[in-house]
């Protein structure tokens, strides 16, 4: 019998998970970014990760393309970026002022790390597309990750 959609939101959104944007530019060269709670390492040797995109996402079509993407994984009280990122027609960088990694794409101010990929492969997986990356460069920074557990955003407690 299959699982109703709402019970498998309700029963994966007890997973708590990290919040990254994950960026990309579009075909005009115009960066794109997207709130994504759905990333995961996938190998240590090569170093890769992996992000899954809805089909229906704005970003869905840069990131299945594009060459290179980037990860900024969000520090706590950056709720507001993720909510941004998560909003569509406010996905774009075009009124935010952010340095560039060495690839030129967004280093987010405050986040945790940052990660840029080389893209490697796309598979479709039921409505999102798995898209793998290389991962070329990458950086940490201090302090405490922003959390998303049950729909909410949140942190970890000490």
């Amino acid at each position: 019998m299959p699982l109703d959609s709402q019970l498998f939101r309700q029963t994966m959104g007890s997973f708590v998970t990290g919040v990254a944007i994950v960026t990309a530019r579009d075909a005009r060269g115009l960066l794109r970014g997207m709130t994504a709670s759905s990333v995961a390492a996938l190998s240590l040797e090569p170093p890769m990760v992996l992000v899954c995109v809805g089909h229906e996402a704005e970003i869905h079509d840069a990131l299945a393309r594009t060459p290179s993407f980037g990860l900024a994984v969000l520090a706590k009280g950056q709720e507001d970026l993720a909510v941004r990122f998560a909003t569509r027609g406010m996905q774009h960088f075009a009124d935010l002022d952010v340095a560039v990694t060495p690839g030129g794409l967004p280093r987010i101010p405050g986040a945790i790390a940052h990660v840029e990929c080389r893209r490697d492969a796309v598979y479709a997986a039921g409505d999102h597309s798995i898209v793998t990356g290389l991962v070329e460069w990458a950086e940490t920074d201090a302090g405490a990750p922003l959390c998303y557990f049950r729909s909410r955003y949140t942190e970890l407690a000490r």
